[in-house]
């Protein structure tokens, strides 16, 4: 258990941890846990930039046999294990497993003690122990001066040029330092690295550096090929080795080079310095575009580079303006070629300056070019976006799209540049443009240091039009939209009985900036690495939605007895944990947030916690959050709001109350309702009083316990009533959790009295 919890903790911080990080969070001293390291093949503990650092490996492999009859690898799709798989959604689907649990893969999994990793986990630990799922780091670029090194392949090597001494640490030489460079960005695109896993390359890189190492003169325990293979050790550097025969001097005798065409503007150079100068392999030019007609042999520069650019962007025009049009369907200008040069997309390279933003257009009946996700024209929003139509462009040109608008389903083909819908078969016709970017927007940027709401981007996904410069605005999601789909799964996964109404997004621009930020602070504080951040459900009274979507959770404004694991905001894994603290009515509509929060690095919890104790004793380095239970958390206590964002929406009621309409007249009772102002409790600080006396539900039954004035009791304090008044709960003595059944406390005889509402229609 402690093994595979550690497993667990290394993954979700890619692959490595800091030994002393690592022993604080669990709690064990040098001793113990240098003993639980050193009884397992799955840890390795070296020393990296002077600090004790635990990295986590594996003997499991991907089978890359073709038609294996069965072996001890994986038979599982690498798409799938990297996030996403091009043939998942297609009509004929994926010929690789999609099962962790198959009949194949389950066994090698229990085998060594992986069976209940999950996917995202399971890739971090087969992407640095699984040397087939990368490619290797080119050594004969590491070696020799020059743009390429020694390497002979130069910019058509598939080995990754990446600076190996930077990979062990610190290093100040001109070769690649950064995995965003077009070279080992393109290898690594041509691998099907999905962009998702970019910022942890270096991290992984690194830790497989040190496993080569310490590896490098023993067999592999696997063969990695199955049993019919040829070759099963061919590891990372296999393609590196020199070919016998020869001698060295004849790679200094090679005749020279023939010049490399460039297709792309340097990002370097753009933005101020390119250190390689002339011998860069890409166009250096002052804007992020350059139109060149093809004279003979050679690209020559088109004058008026600008206005053509400008004509280009408008999705209305087809051919340039002047006298030598250019006809941007074809890119010719009369008899001769014409190409358009350009930085890399701005979906591959977020993080650089003056890359190309490329927008998505559609065509409609009156020949109005209309960006997709927006409402431009009366026409209904598309789910999907410019920049999530470019990022799947840029993983396959040839693909086909689906996506919805309103109630219609559309596909797009890349190939063909058409959407067309689903049921009536109507074709339009789509543009890709970039976005306008003049010589004088280019001096501003460069010259314009980089603002907090540059950094802090809205989401892609986001309406834009509807996000309001302050407070906030809920968005309703279509059922047929992959956010609803999402969310009502994660719902559904532990709520039996019960229909969502509706999913809204909650769009709040400031939070969303200041969670950013956040995110940002916790990550530099955690040297680098990703922080940890999860979907969290708090279920609250109706009339707390409004605070909470425009100020966000507060708990020091709401009561704080009886708090089992700290006094902060309390948030659940699971939805069914949240729904007892919602309304308790059965014809009321319940309401429960879906919230991102950066849980960080997480420690158990205590009831006199005011904020997350100490990492090692001292008063600067302090945990991020703390958990009912750190092998299996399920409740998560946060006590900084900037930590969490509001993320969805849920509103839903018991199944039982919603019956189908039938065509008959509609019949009206007097169904009594009552107030939930004080009834009512958010899942915030007294979530743990709740907590601390659940057990685990034997059978279906549920027993209520009701609360009574001379019960042991504390008082909860609304945080977003308006008035003084306050509950009172039952407090659940630990000989309580010997029931069987699931224990719900409900408030007692102190509460506000019930008063009925006016006429409720049953449907």
């Amino acid at each position: 258990m402690a093994e595979f919890a550690i497993i667990t903790m290394i993954c979700a911080h890619n692959g490595s941890m800091k030994f002393d990080d690592l022993r604080s969070i669990f709690g064990l001293n040098n001793e113990d846990m240098d003993s639980v390291l050193n009884s397992s093949e799955s840890f390795v503990v070296a020393v990296i930039n002077g600090q004790k650092t635990v990295i986590v490996r594996t003997e499991v492999r991907l089978c890359r046999a073709q038609n294996c009859p069965g072996c001890a690898n994986l038979h599982l799709c690498k798409g799938h294990l990297f996030g996403s798989c091009r043939f998942a959604k297609g009509r004929r689907g994926c010929r690789f497993s999609h099962d962790l649990l198959s009949d194949q893969n389950e066994p090698v999994l229990t085998a060594h003690g992986l069976n209940t990793l999950d996917i995202k986990h399971l890739c971090v630990l087969l992407l640095q122990s699984d040397t087939s799922l990368l490619p290797a780091v080119c050594h004969s670029y590491n070696n020799g001066a020059g743009q390429y090194g020694r390497c002979p392949d130069a910019e058509n090597c598939k080995r990754l040029h990446i600076c190996e001494k930077y990979l062990r640490g610190s290093c100040d030489c001109t070769r690649a330092h950064d995995f965003y460079e077009p070279h080992p960005l393109q290898t690594l695109q041509d691998r099907r690295v999905p962009s998702e896993l970019m910022p942890i390359m270096k991290d992984i890189y690194s830790n497989i550096e040190v496993l080569r190492t310490r590896f490098r003169n023993k067999p592999s325990a696997q063969n990695h090929r199955g049993p019919n293979a040829q070759n099963p050790r061919r590891g990372p550097n296999a393609q590196n080795r020199r070919p016998s025969g020869g001698f060295r001097g004849q790679e200094a005798q090679r005749p020279p080079q023939s010049p490399i065409e460039k297709t792309e503007i340097c990002m370097y150079f753009i933005k101020g310095f390119c250190k390689h100068a002339d011998s860069c392999f890409k166009e250096h030019s002052s804007v992020p575009y350059k139109w060149e007609v093809k004279e003979g042999s050679e690209w020559k520069a088109l004058p008026d580079n600008e206005v053509i650019e400008k004509d280009y962007c408008d999705p209305k025009r087809i051919y340039s303006s002047g006298i030598n049009q250019i006809y941007f369907d074809t890119m010719t200008q009369g008899p001769h070629s014409v190409r358009r040069l350009s930085t890399v997309s701005s979906v591959v390279q977020p993080t650089f300056i003056l890359t190309t933003e490329w927008l998505w257009y559609w065509e409609d009946e009156n020949g109005i070019w209309i960006p997709y996700a927006t409402a431009e024209g009366g026409h209904n929003l598309s789910s999907i976006s410019s920049a999530e139509l470019e990022q799947k462009y840029q993983a396959d040109s040839s693909a086909v799209v689906e996506f919805t608008a309103g109630s219609q389903t559309y596909t797009l083909s890349f190939q063909d540049m058409i959407q067309e819908n689903k049921r009536y078969s109507t074709k339009k016709l789509v543009r890709r443009r970039p976005k306008f970017v003049s010589a004088a927007d280019v001096r501003t940027i460069k010259t314009t240091k980089r603002t907090f709401n540059n950094l802090k981007a809205l989401p892609e996904h986001w309406d834009k039009a509807l996000t309001p410069e302050t407070g906030y605005k809920r968005v309703s999601l279509q059922s047929t939209a992959s956010e609803y789909i999402k969310i009502n799964e994660l719902f559904n996964r532990t709520m039996r009985g019960f229909s969502i109404l509706k999913i809204d997004r909650i769009q709040n621009r400031a939070l969303w900036e200041v969670f950013q930020w956040q995110k940002d602070c916790m990550k530099k504080s955690n040297r680098g690495r990703e922080v940890s951040e999860k979907q969290l459900f708090h279920g609250t009274d109706r009339n707390h939605v409004h605070p909470i979507s425009l100020n966000n959770f507060d708990w020091r404004i709401c009561g704080t007895h009886g708090t089992a694991y700290g006094k902060g905001s309390y948030f659940a894994r699971d939805a069914k944990y949240s729904h007892s603290y919602t309304n308790d009515s059965l014809d009321v509509t319940r309401s429960m947030f879906v919230c991102r929060v950066l849980v960080g690095d997480y420690t158990k919890g205590d009831s006199d916690y005011l904020r997350p104790p100490s990492k090692d004793g001292g008063d600067t380095v302090f945990y991020d959050s703390c958990v009912n239970d750190v092998w299996d958390p399920s409740i998560f206590v946060v006590f900084e709001k900037h930590q969490i964002y509001p993320e969805y929406l849920i509103e839903y009621r018991d199944s039982s109350v919603c019956e189908p309409v039938v065509t008959r007249p509609t019949v009206r009772k007097h169904v009594p309702s009552y107030s939930s102002a004080n009834s009512s409790v958010g899942f915030t600080s007294a979530y743990a009083s709740y907590a601390s006396s659940r057990v685990t539900p034997s059978s279906s039954n549920t027993s209520h316990v009701q609360a009574s004035a001379s019960a042991s009791s504390f008082s909860y304090v609304s945080p977003f009533s308006s008035s003084s008044s306050s509950s009172s709960f039952s407090q659940v003595t630990p000989s309580s959790s010997s029931s069987s059944n699931t224990s719900r406390v409900q408030t007692s005889a102190s509460a506000s009295p019930k008063s009925p509402k006016s006429d409720c229609i049953i449907c």
